[in-house]
């Protein structure tokens, strides 16, 4: 029984977790195609675009922005 509480909870934690990473997937390639994640600049990029962003994109630029640590 506790075997399958725990199948259930990860699988509901799947989808909000792949959500999470996808907020800002579209806006990105709207938005920052050109620049290289690798040097950092996306979120910069995102935070200059903020006014344009879907709204759980621009959530998570604000959030992020309350919170450096994330």
């Amino acid at each position: 029984m506790m075997r399958l509480v725990m199948a259930l909870v990860l699988v509901a934690l799947v989808p909000s977790v792949a959500f999470a990473k996808s907020e800002c997937k579209e806006d990105k390639k709207k938005f920052c195609k050109e620049v290289a994640e690798a040097k950092g600049d996306v979120g910069d990029c995102l935070e200059k675009h903020l006014a344009e962003l879907s709204e759980a994109c621009r959530a998570k630029q604000q959030t992020k922005s309350k919170d450096p640590a994330q």
